[in-house]
C-alpha cells in the first residue's frame, strides 16, 4: 500500500493514510479451491459446465455469492467468508491417466476473482472457554 506523502517546513515528511477502500488493500481479490478428482473425474466436468456456462451467460455478469465457513473439531462454526461479485478465471488441467489415477489422488484448481468480501466472526464467549475439554489430539510418547 502506498501512503501519500506531505513535504513539511525543513524537509520533515508526513505520511498519511490512504484514501483507497479497505477492500481493496487487505486482498489481492483472488483466490483458489484446490479440488481432488473423484469418481470418474465426474467433480472435474461439473466444474467444468459451471465455468463454460458463466462464460456463455451474457445476461448475469457475475456468478451467484458464495461463502466458505471454517468449523472446528466440534463441527462448530468459527467464521464465515462471503464472496461477491465473483468471475471464474481459471479451471486447472486435469489428465486423463488410468494408471494415475491407481498411484495417488489426482487434484485440480478453480480460480476466482471477487469484487467484495465480508467475514462474519461466529464464535460464542462459552465456546471460546471451554479449552479444558480439548481431547487429546498428539499422543504423548
Amino acid at each position: 500500500m502506498t501512503t501519500p506523502e506531505q513535504r513539511l517546513i525543513r524537509g520533515k515528511v508526513r505520511a498519511y493514510k490512504s484514501s483507497v477502500n479497505v477492500q481493496d488493500i487487505v486482498s489481492s481479490h483472488e483466490f483458489t479451491v484446490t479440488f481432488r478428482s473423484v469418481d470418474a473425474d465426474l467433480n472435474y466436468w461439473l466444474a467444468y459446465d459451471i465455468f463454460s456456462k458463466h462464460y456463455l451467460d451474457v445476461i448475469n455478469l457475475y456468478i451467484n455469492p458464495f461463502m466458505i465457513t471454517a468449523v472446528d473439531i466440534w463441527r462448530d462454526a468459527i467464521y464465515r467468508i462471503k464472496f461477491f461479485e465473483i468471475i471464474a478465471i481459471s479451471l486447472g488441467e486435469n489428465n486423463f491417466d488410468y494408471s494415475q489415477q491407481k498411484t495417488n489422488a489426482k487434484e485440480f484448481t478453480l480460480t476466482f476473482k471477487f469484487n467484495f468480501i465480508d467475514i462474519e466472526f461466529l464464535l460464542n464467549q462459552s465456546k471460546v472457554l471451554e479449552v479444558a475439554t480439548l481431547p487429546q489430539i498428539i499422543q504423548r510418547i
